[in-house]
């Protein structure tokens, strides 16, 4: 996973985001109010905007090009819409007009994610937090996505060690009874993750934690003449797609 377009997990984006192009300079807030702006303008087109959908999806492709993020890598990212896209593959079926309502719904879906992909991967996580405190989230809900973001990686690495430890005793999951043994290893790694969890909160509480995270540790943010365009660019292209071609 040491490249940005090899493997779909955290430390891919962490390598996608670390990267440099004219998105990735962009200021986090630009690009969090330009690409949640798309999302919401994509999820409020009505049915069958073909042209809108279309002009959109050309607009984030060419982000993505710009971006230089491999197609193989955002393709893997994209797969967490694979349910989404099977539900609307069922509303040909089930609904009145369904072909056009599934094939609206699939656009929406792939191109919010899409967006979110571009956001995430264009971003290093510590300044993505930061321009969401700087546009006004609650820090609360910061400090969660904060922790999730880190022990998602930590949970990662001990589920690795413990399938190592597993094939290293011999174990090979090729009869189906086998699987059995994946119950007590879920077990283990809560109760292990919980234990840490605890150790980590005591250590947090003996350098004078008091339920509020310091400022993250990204540097100042700074809005320049790239942002202003980007925005102005997004801002146009939204209410192309919404005014004249919806």
């Amino acid at each position: 996973m040491g490249d940005g377009h090899h493997g779909g997990g955290l430390g891919a984006v962490e390598v996608a985001a670390a990267k440099d192009s004219p998105v990735h300079r962009l200021d986090p807030r630009s690009k969090i109010l330009g690409l949640l702006g798309m999302v919401v303008v994509v999820a409020s087109l009505p049915a069958g905007a073909w042209a809108a959908f279309g002009f959109l999806a050309v607009v984030l492709v060419g982000l993505v090009a710009a971006a230089g993020l491999h197609p193989l890598y955002v393709l893997r990212r994209m797969s967490v819409e694979i349910p989404f896209l099977l539900a609307a593959a069922i509303l040909p079926f089930t609904a009145e007009d369904g072909l056009v309502l599934g094939a609206t719904v699939a656009l929406k879906v792939t191109l919010s994610v899409l967006g979110m992909v571009l956001l995430s991967s264009t971003t290093p996580f510590p300044s993505l937090l930061r321009g969401f405190e700087e546009l006004g989230c609650p820090r609360i809900i910061l400090e969660i996505a904060a922790f999730m973001w880190r022990y998602l990686q930590v949970i990662a690495g001990e589920v690795s060690r413990m399938q190592r430890a597993r094939a290293a005793r011999g174990y090979s999951a090729r009869w189906l009874w086998q699987a059995m043994s994946t119950g007590p290893l879920i077990a283990t790694l809560f109760v292990r993750s919980l234990e840490r969890g605890e150790r980590v909160y005591l250590a947090m509480l003996s350098r004078l934690y008091e339920g509020r995270m310091p400022r993250t540790a990204a540097g100042p943010l700074r809005m320049g003449v790239a942002d202003a365009l980007f925005l102005a660019a997004t801002t146009l292209s939204l209410s192309a797609a919404v005014l004249v071609l919806a």
